[in-house]
This record gives C-alpha cells, structure tokens and sequence, in this order.
C-alpha cells in the first residue's frame, strides 16, 4: 500500500520536475552565451590593442632599423679612407642625377612643360604630389568651375568634365557647350587651370551635355581621337605663317622666285606677241617673178611684203636693198644676232634663279641647324620644343627654295625652247633670203 501510494505521486509530480529541468538548462544556455559574448568582446578589445601594440612595435624597429643603418654608416665613414668617400660620394652623386632626368623626363611627357634650370628638388617633389593629386582627382570624374576662354577671347566661368585627355564644358548662363583644352606653357605653376574652347557643338548636341549636368544621365559627343584632331586642327598654319618659320634665308628666295616670275610673265608675253613667219617666202616670190604685167607685179609683191612682219620683215628689206654677196650676208647675220639677243634677254635670270634658289635653301638649312645645336647645347637633347624653331628654319628654307628652283626651271627650259624654235625658223628664212635673186627696185616691206 505504501509502495503504490509513492509511486501514486512520483508520477503525479513528473511534468512539473521536467519542466524546471528545461528552464533550468535554457537559464545556463543563456547564461553561458552572455558569458561567451562578453569573452569574444575582450577578445576583439585585446586583439585591437595588440594589434595596436605591435604596429607600434613594428615601427620603433624600422626607426630603430635606419638608426642603426645610419650609426653603422657612421661608424664605416670612420673606419673608411678618403677614396672610398669619394667613391660612395660620386655613387649617390649619379643616382640624385639618374632621380632628377627620370622626373624631368616623366615632367616633360606628361606635362610637355620642362623643368627650368633653376627649379630645385623640392620644387619638383612638390609639382609631383600636385600631379598625383590630380590623377586621383580624375580617377573619379565629376564637375568643377574653371574658367575657359571662348573663341571670341572672352573669359568666361564655366562647368568642366573632364574625361581622361578629353574636356566637355557648359557655360551656364548661355548654355554654351563644347570640348575645351588645357592651355599650355602657364609660367606660374600655382596659377589655376585656364582652358580654350577647341569645338563649339549645336543646341541639339548640347542637350546631352546639359542632362549630363542636371541629372547626371545623358548621351553627349565623343572624340574617339583623344584630342589628336583638335590637336592637328589647331597646328595647321597658314601659307604666311609656314614661310615665316625660316627665317631670314626666306626673303632671298622669295626675292628670286618673284624675280622669276616677273621676268617668266614679260617673256612670254612677249613669244605670244611675236608674229607668225611665212613659210616658204623664196618660192612665193619666185611665183610673183614670172607675172608679165609690172603693175599686177608690183602690186602682187607689195601683198607679199606686207604679210611679213617683225623680224622676218626686217631680214626681207635687207635682202630687198642688197645685192647678192657679202654685204647682204654680214648684214643679214648682223641682223640675226641683234634678234637672238632680244629673244634671250633675261632667260638667263631665270636659269640664275633655278640654280641659286636650292643654294639659298641649303644655306638656310646650315644656318638652322646651327641654331638647333646652339639650342641643345642649352636646354639639351630631351625637349623638342626647344629645338624646333632650328629645325623648322632648316627644313622650311629647304623646302621653300625647291619651290622656288623647281618651276623656274621647268619655266626656263619651254622658254628656251620656243626662242630657239623661233629663232630656228627665222635664221632658216635668213639663209634662204641670202639667196634670194632680186634687184634693188624701191621695193621693202611694210614691217
């Protein structure tokens, strides 16, 4: 009876024993991750400080490091000779000049700027770290006021995206939009960016711009050359401007080369004047020998005589008032000469002119080649731009003076050849009218 009362209320009393066993573990669960939170936390602040502790460390050893590197630096100069001083000298020497041209040579690449002879390290490191600053700058590209200088060479302030080497801008008062460039040689390196307008773009165009700035969204025009096109755009000189780039040499050879042109327009002027020659006049006379009637004769001879002209006309009045024979002959070949004389007079300047010109270039090219030397010897090697005003005069004067010599010989050469077609064709009329029968009758010709 005992038993089963106590076994009665053991399972009477079961359901409420399991449930504080349950609350009891979910009391130690909860307990144990407060603890093991709070354990983490203590954690994490000691790694932090540890990790605090040891950068630290690690810096007092680097410092320690170039401490001892110097102490140890100092103790070898000690111990060195005066030779192995110099050595070390002149090692750090060449490796401060091998810095130095490797930043000039990153300055005038990137910047097409040189460096001038008195700029100091100090002043490069720090044109450096403003180079550096603004490559972060354009790394993440965004809208900034400059002021640009529109094609009327008015200033204006305006929004600038820049792009890598390509520039948009919008001007807000007038919403003017376009491609701007860096204006380069800025004397001052603390002066602001200043920007020329390179492209105007239409209203229609502009939209993308102006949705660009607004909203940050918009389609806008692209320069798929980089600049190049602007840059070849702008580089294009006028006739004036290329000829005015070789100097001094240039007003020698347009000289000649007008001088040329002068004397090539009179001359040819003066073939185009010259008139016709009859052909064949000893047998046409010949014909006029055999009319019977004197009237019919004469009348017919005057008509043949009046055709004649200029210089042939001059050779038949000489034949016509000189017998056969030696007299008519030196005054015919008197006659001949004079007329030659006029028809070469100043071909030969233009020969002149054909020869002397690619002298006059090559001296030019002399002239600037010495002056590029003259200009290396002072900025050096490594900038062009310091260079090219020699090189363009040595080129420009060479180039020029082939233009000039090139058409004055083409000029020469059709001139010469028309004078001596002519003058081939009247000395031929002056043999045959040497031989021309005729008696002294009054009779000469209208010319």
């Amino acid at each position: 009876m005992l038993a089963l009362s106590c076994n009665f209320s053991y399972a009477s009393n079961s359901p409420v024993s399991d449930s504080k066993v349950v609350n009891g573990l979910l009391k130690d669960i909860k307990s144990a991750q407060k603890k093991l939170s709070a354990s983490q936390k203590e954690l994490s602040k000691l790694r932090a400080s540890l990790s605090t502790n040891v950068r630290l460390q690690e810096q007092k050893v680097a410092k320690l490091r170039e401490q001892t590197a110097v102490s140890q630096r100092l103790q070898d100069e000690k111990t060195l000779s005066l030779q192995q001083l110099q050595t070390r000298l002149k090692t750090w020497s060449e490796q401060r000049q091998y810095q130095q041209n490797i930043l000039s040579r990153f300055n005038h690449n990137l910047a097409k700027q040189p460096f001038s002879p008195q700029t100091s390290a100090k002043e490069k490191l720090a044109w450096l770290s403003q180079l550096l600053a603004n490559i972060d700058s354009k790394i993440n590209p965004n809208w900034h006021s400059e002021k640009i200088v529109m094609p009327n060479g008015e200033l204006h302030a305006a929004q600038v995206l820049s792009l890598g080497p390509v520039n948009l801008f919008i001007e807000p008062t007038e919403q003017i939009t376009g491609f701007v460039s860096l204006v380069d040689n800025i004397e001052s390196t603390a002066a602001a960016d200043l920007f020329k307008v390179t492209l105007l773009l239409a209203s229609d165009e502009s939209e993308g711009i102006i949705a660009l700035l607004n909203t940050g969204k918009g389609k806008v025009s692209f320069d798929p050359t980089l600049t190049r096109a602007f840059k070849i755009n702008s580089e294009q000189d006028t006739i004036i401007d290329h000829i005015s780039k070789g100097g001094v040499w240039i007003f020698p050879i347009v000289t000649f080369g007008l001088f040329a042109m002068v004397i090539a327009l009179a001359k040819a002027i003066q073939f185009y004047r010259l008139p016709s020659l009859i052909p064949a006049f000893n047998e046409r006379f010949a014909q006029l020998e055999k009319i019977t009637q004197a009237d019919d004769k004469t009348e017919a001879q005057q008509s043949l005589f009046g055709q004649a002209k200029g210089m042939q006309a001059q050779l038949i009045d000489i034949a016509l008032q000189s017998d056969i024979g030696q007299k008519r002959d030196d005054r015919l070949f008197a006659n001949l000469l004079h007329n030659k004389h006029k028809l070469d007079y100043w071909l030969g300047a233009i020969a002149i002119t054909a020869a002397v010109s690619p002298l006059l270039g090559l001296l030019g090219t002399v002239s600037g080649m010495i002056e590029t030397f003259k200009l290396m010897t002072l900025f050096g090697a490594g900038d062009p731009a310091a260079v090219s005003g020699g090189i363009s005069q040595a080129l420009v004067t060479t180039e020029l003076g082939l233009v000039v010599a090139i058409p004055a010989l083409l000029l020469h050469a059709l001139l010469s050849r028309r004078v001596k077609t002519y003058y081939g064709q009247l000395e031929s009329s002056g043999v045959n009218l040497s031989q021309l029968n005729t008696q002294t009758n009054g009779l000469s010709s209208n010319g």
